[in-house]
């Protein structure tokens, strides 16, 4: 009911999240990967060059996020998005005309860094800094394109590959982009001023007024905490503090560990004498499950907030990894896979709402960018770090075993983190940041 509520009283914010999180899919890997055998074919690549070629790529991309995702913290929104929009765009043209491996390397660049990064970038931040009171909730909606765009675009990209090849298929996604996604975008929040301001420091009361003017108060600014105002003592920042350096590896750990052992499944599956085809039915439950896990956070972090929940979320990914360990049936695949899918909705949601709790607002989407970073960075290193174990011989439930030490032993630092005064964000007492 407070999903629908929400939807009614703010559809424009939250389609525009929507709206980006979607498009973000252009640049991502599940996306990406349709194009690899043809590319690969086109210019000559083997299977292990393209995958060398895309991790050093998205290692890159990373390294550039924290300095270019800051600037969304300077700009009007719509600014920063419909740029994003037009390098993403300007990527898959370049990936249209790429003949010969250095065109190639730019366009990948350009892609990866407008998609993944980029626009998800302006999806989370921008519901983050608008929605306080039902942020859970909003993020979960926002983040409702992700699965929608795995849902629709591979088999209809699919569809046009086979019939106008991949190079019209990549033209044609930038023209969707300029002639769909931007002007919507536009058309959402072009009149909505206090969604698209520049955050600063302000208030409660500023922020108040603000809301009760522009925006919905139940959904929005008006549970706010008080922020510094320029006047205020400078506050430690985020990075300054060893809350966020205890809490790191629970970021990195599940892009890191999903990645690895997704991009393994078929050595385990030969190890295990299970039948590849389980994986692959096995995604479709981890697509559901990860839905329900963004949709079932949301409600359950604006009850008990972001910061109490974090440390508890690799919970059902752990359980998981258990009956992956001790099971060699074939059906253990679709539990593993569908408690892995409940955490990473969990963590689509929570690694975003965590943050506004942390920061200032005005600082959202330069902590936001840094830790999205150390993501992506961990889900490149994650197939490495689990080949090396493979190529040592070490059995997987070895593998297994050592992985659910790490889990507990990063989610008992999470914990630890959170108790009393260990951190406190600016503007919250002691007393009401726990």
């Amino acid at each position: 009911m407070q999903f629908i509520l929400l939807l009614r009283q703010a559809p424009r914010q939250l389609a525009f999240g929507a709206l980006h999180s979607f498009g973000s899919s252009f640049g991502q890997t599940f996306l990406v990967a349709l194009f690899v055998p043809f590319i690969s074919a086109s210019l000559g690549l083997n299977e292990t060059e393209f995958a060398n070629i895309y991790a050093g790529i998205t290692i890159g991309s990373a390294l550039c996020l924290p300095v270019v995702g800051r600037w969304i913290d300077k700009v009007d929104i719509l600014s920063y998005s419909l740029a994003t929009m037009a390098l993403l765009a300007l990527g898959c043209v370049m990936i249209s005309l790429a003949g010969n491996v250095w065109m190639l390397i730019a366009a990948l660049f350009v892609l990866r860094l407008a998609g993944q990064g980029l626009m998800t970038h302006v999806s989370m931040t921008g519901i983050a800094r608008y929605f306080t009171k039902h942020r859970g909730r909003a993020l979960a909606v926002a983040s409702f394109g992700f699965p929608l765009a795995e849902a629709i675009l591979p088999a209809t990209l699919l569809a046009l590959i086979a019939a106008f090849g991949w190079r019209y298929t990549y033209a044609g996604s930038a023209v969707f982009i300029i002639i769909v996604l931007v002007p919507v975008a536009f058309l959402l929040i072009r009149r909505d001023q206090k969604f698209r301001a520049v955050p600063t420091r302000s208030s409660k009361t500023a922020a108040k007024q603000a809301s009760d003017s522009n925006g919905p108060t139940d959904t929005t600014t008006d549970s706010m905490p008080d922020q510094l105002s320029p006047t205020d003592p400078e506050h430690p920042r985020l990075f300054r503090s060893l809350y966020v350096w205890f809490c790191m590896p629970m970021l990195a750990a599940p892009p890191l560990i999903m990645t690895a052992l997704f991009f393994h499944q078929g050595a385990i599956s030969t190890h295990k004498g299970i039948e590849l085809g389980w994986f692959a039915a096995g995604f479709t439950v981890f697509a559901v499950t990860s839905v329900l896990g963004a949709f079932g956070s949301g409600p359950l972090i604006d009850k008990h907030s972001a910061r109490r929940l974090f440390p508890w979320h690799l919970i059902p990914m752990m359980a998981g990894i258990i009956v992956l360990a001790i099971s060699h049936q074939p059906f253990v695949i679709l539990i593993y896979m569908g408690l892995v899918g409940i955490t990473v909705g969990f963590a689509t949601t929570l690694r975003t709402a965590i943050i506004p709790e942390l920061v200032p607002l005005d600082e959202i989407g330069a902590v936001r960018s840094t830790l999205t970073a150390v993501m992506v960075l961990a889900s490149a290193m994650g197939p490495a770090i689990y080949g090396w174990m493979f190529a040592a011989d070490i059995s997987i439930e070895v593998m297994l075993t050592a992985t659910l030490i790490v889990m507990a032993v990063i989610s008992v630092l999470s914990w630890l983190s959170e108790r009393p005064g260990f951190y406190v964000p600016p503007g919250i007492s002691p007393q009401d940041s726990h």
